[in-house]
C-alpha cells in the first residue's frame, strides 16, 4: 500500500538473496566508480510471488567526489521477465532435443571416416571430414544455447576445482585445432598456475576467445594465447591481427545478441551470444573480462581470475 513505511533494510529483505550478492551488491560497487547503475533482480512480495524489477539510476556526489545519494527508478517488469523465461524454456527444449540426433549425426560420420580405404576417392574423405567439422560446429551451437538458457539466476551452477590453467589452455587450443587449421595458434606454457574454478566453463571462455580471434582475422594469420599472473590474478588473453573492433562496438560486445554492423564482419556466422556468455561465466566466478583493440590492428580479450 501507498501509505506503508518501509526502511531500506525491509526492502532489501525482499530481494532474492541469490541476485542480493550476484547483480544488486556488485552493480552498488560499480556505481560507485562509474556514477551509474542498472540492474534486475527478483523480489518477493508479502503473497510470496515472485516479480522483477529492473533498477536505473546514478549516484551523486560533491565537489570531493564522495558520493552521497542515489537517484533513480524501479519499474515492474514481471510479464516482460516472465515472456523471456518461457521463451528460455523453450531454447532450452528445442537445443536439448537437437543433441541427440547431433551426437548420432556425429558418430555415423565417424565410422565412416574409419571405414573409408586409404586408397578412395579424395573427394568423399575431404567431404567426410568437413561433415565433421561442421557438425561440431552445430554442437557448440545448441550447447551455448543450452547455457544461454541456463544464465537465468539460480539455473547456473559452478562445479569448482584446482587446475592448473596452462593444461586447460594446451587441452583448448588441440580441440580447435582439430577443428580450424587455417591459423598459427601461438601458446608458450609457463610455471603451473592454480585457480579454483570450474573447469569446463572457464574452457568454453577460452574456446570462445580462439574461435572469435580465429573468426575474424585473416587465414594463415597467427594467434598469440598467454597465461600470466598479476596481482595475485591469473590472466589469460587471446590476442589476433584482424579487423578490431570499433569504440562504440567495444563497449557493448559483451551484451546478450550484439553483433557488430559493419561490411567487414557481416560474412561471419554468429549470434553475438558467445562473448555475452563468457562475461556471464567470468562474472560468476568473481573474475574480470575484457577487450582491448585498435580498429584494423586485431584485439586482445582477456579474463582474469582469483588465484587458488
Amino acid at each position: 500500500p501507498a501509505d506503508t513505511e518501509m526502511s531500506i533494510e525491509l526492502i532489501r529483505n525482499q530481494v532474492n538473496p541469490d541476485d542480493m550478492e550476484n547483480v544488486v551488491i556488485r552493480s552498488y560497487y560499480e556505481a560507485l566508480t562509474a556514477g551509474n547503475y542498472a540492474y534486475e533482480a527478483r523480489i518477493t512480495w508479502p503473497d510470496d510471488s515472485q516479480h522483477w524489477i529492473r533498477v536505473k539510476g546514478v549516484v551523486l556526489s560533491d565537489e570531493k567526489k564522495n558520493p552521497y545519494r542515489m537517484l533513480g527508478t524501479v519499474v515492474d517488469i514481471t510479464e516482460s521477465k516472465r515472456d523471456e523465461i518461457r521463451k528460455n524454456d523453450f531454447i532450452a527444449m528445442a537445443s536439448h532435443e537437437l543433441k541427440t540426433p547431433l551426437t548420432s549425426l556425429k558418430a555415423y560420420i565417424q565410422l565412416l571416416e574409419s571405414k573409408l580405404p586409404a586408397s578412395s576417392d579424395p573427394f568423399i574423405a575431404t567431404a567426410l571430414s568437413k561433415a565433421s567439422n561442421q557438425v561440431s560446429k552445430m554442437t557448440a551451437l545448441v550447447h551455448s544455447f543450452l547455457d544461454l538458457s541456463k544464465l537465468e539466476p539460480g539455473k547456473l551452477q559452478l562445479k569448482k576445482q584446482a587446475f592448473d590453467i596452462n593444461k586447460l589452455v594446451e587441452e583448448m587450443i588441440a580441440e580447435s585445432r582439430a577443428i580450424f587449421n587455417t591459423h598459427m595458434l601461438q601458446f608458450k606454457v609457463t610455471e603451473p598456475i592454480m585457480v579454483s574454478a570450474d573447469k569446463e566453463k572457464i574452457g568454453q571462455v577460452i574456446s570462445n576467445f580462439i574461435s572469435n580471434a580465429i573468426k575474424y582475422s585473416p587465414k594463415g594469420s597467427s594467434v598469440e594465447i598467454t597465461a600470466s599472473v598479476a596481482n595475485s590474478e591469473a590472466e589469460v588473453s587471446v590476442s589476433d591481427c584482424g579487423v578490431g573492433i570499433r569504440a562504440k562496438d567495444r563497449e557493448k560486445i559483451f551484451q546478450r545478441f550484439y553483433r557488430a554492423n559493419e561490411a567487414a564482419v557481416k560474412h561471419v556466422a554468429g549470434f553475438g551470444i558467445g562473448l555475452y556468455l563468457s562475461s556471464e561465466i567470468i562474472q560468476r566466478h568473481k573474475g574480470r573480462i575484457g577487450v582491448e583493440s585498435s580498429e584494423g590492428k586485431g584485439s586482445r580479450f582477456y579474463f582474469r581470475l582469483p588465484l587458488a
